[in-house]
């Protein structure tokens, strides 16, 4: 067993050396939400709430525990964080402000009227922040609604993808355990707005470290004291009943071939690419949803 793992003694290493890495990335992280820390600026916003628990599926202290993680994030990525959860329809609501308004768009009406009537934004009214309203209320199509809203520097540095990924990952826990989705989704939009996400995947955090860890634990007894290296060769290697013993090899050139082709060439170029464009701020949303 001892020879089994000492032959993969270097995967070990790697390993450890990642999670020393991943421990790096951590670091660098806190340091860069200290790094750009700022007052926020906007005084006109109506409100210190940042959980708008309407639908009751938190408990009073879930409510607190979330209002505290918010202002904590809030603070490291300059963004104001927003939860709203309801229990009603808004058929009525999406259709009076948006006559032709879909379904899966009435969570969306009521996200982006909400995040403009109560001046949320970290900057200035309607500015740089999130949020996320969670209806449970099933409409009449038979469908739950929820939806991302994305404000000033967050609808510009959040794709289709990211939002897809952030409620993907609420979606994960919101049935069984609606405080810890929410926490995934203010702690994922932190991850995200710092950009220490390298890739999306439903990792565990710790994973890594505990993995790494568990690497260097069994890497450095191994290898702390390094085995003295067999001979290979010996002063009988090359003899043979007392007399020395050499190969002799030759390489002889025999022939030469050459071969002369003629390859048409095209002077046509080829080109591909695209671009887009989007602004942030001044009413302008941006953001996703899911449903259930």
């Amino acid at each position: 067993m001892r020879e089994y793992i000492r032959y993969f003694r270097w995967l070990f290493l790697c390993i450890a050396v990642l999670a020393l890495v991943l421990i790096g990335i951590e670091g660098g992280h806190a340091s860069r939400a200290k790094a750009r820390y700022y007052e926020r600026t906007n005084e006109a916003c109506r409100t210190d709430q940042r959980v708008f628990d309407y639908a009751d599926v938190l408990s009073t202290e879930e409510e607190k525990e979330l209002e505290e993680l918010i202002a904590k994030r809030e603070r490291q990525v300059q963004c104001d964080i927003v939860l709203v959860t309801l229990e009603e329809s808004l058929k009525e609501y999406a259709r009076e402000k948006e006559p032709s308004v879909s379904y899966d768009q009435f969570v969306r009406v009521y996200a982006e009227a909400f995040y403009e009537e109560n001046g949320f934004g970290y900057n200035q009214p309607n500015g740089d922040g999130v949020l996320l309203v969670d209806n449970w209320y099933r409409e009449d199509d038979g469908r739950i609604y929820t939806w991302l809203c994305t404000t000033g520097i967050v609808k510009d540095a959040y794709s289709d993808e990211d939002v897809d990924h952030i409620l993907d990952r609420v979606y994960r826990d919101i049935e069984k355990d609606p405080y810890r989705a929410y926490q995934t989704y203010i702690n994922d939009f932190y991850d995200d707005m710092l950009g220490s996400r390298m890739f999306h995947a439903d990792v565990p955090r710790a994973l890594p470290l505990i993995i790494g860890i568990i690497a260097a634990v069994i890497f450095i007894p191994l290898n702390w004291k390094s085995r003295s290296g067999s001979n290979t060769t010996t002063a009988k290697t090359y003899v043979s009943g007392g007399k020395e013993q050499f190969v002799n090899k030759q390489d002889l050139f025999i022939r030469k071939s050459v071969v002369k082709r003629h390859i048409e060439t095209s002077s046509g170029n080829s080109s591909g690419g695209g671009s887009s464009s989007g602004g942030g701020g001044g009413g302008s949303h941006g953001g996703g949803g899911h449903s259930r």
